[in-house]
């Protein structure tokens, strides 16, 4: 079921082409969240939940699924940077997380849809923030 899943969603979720990097990594958010709200998801979100319980399963997502789209969104942000969109003292770890987690949040739990509007607008937010100086 990894494979059949891995195989169909990877053309699906292939990063953005066009644009600045900041602009490919929110365009990486809308068409993430597209995915979440297509007829896919609901397997993602049982083998999301499913992997939990094996240790092997849970490694092969990671490594095969999770983990290259995750590196290439970091890519993403340390283009960003490069190009001085975004501060060198970045977290990009931070970033994705913020970026990412909301969608899955709202798809796994179920509170709210995961629109492309609600998703570009948490790009949007998320990446303004993201590119002013933090004052304590």
């Amino acid at each position: 079921m990894l494979d059949a899943f891995l195989a169909r969603v990877k053309p699906a979720l292939a990063p953005p082409l066009e644009g600045s990097p900041l602009e490919r990594l929110h365009q990486s958010v809308v068409r993430g969240a597209e995915w979440l709200h297509s007829k896919d998801s609901p397997v993602a979100v049982r083998l999301i939940s499913d992997v939990q319980e094996d240790p092997v399963l849970r490694r092969l997502f990671l490594e095969r699924f999770y983990l290259p789209r995750r590196a290439m969104n970091l890519d993403l942000v340390q283009q960003a940077i490069a190009a001085g969109e975004l501060p060198r003292d970045t977290d990009a770890d931070l970033l994705i997380d913020a970026l990412t987690g909301p969608l899955y949040f709202r798809r796994i739990i179920g509170h709210a849809p995961v629109s492309e509007a609600f998703a570009s607008e948490l790009a949007s937010r998320v990446l303004q923030a993201f590119r002013r100086p933090v004052r304590l």
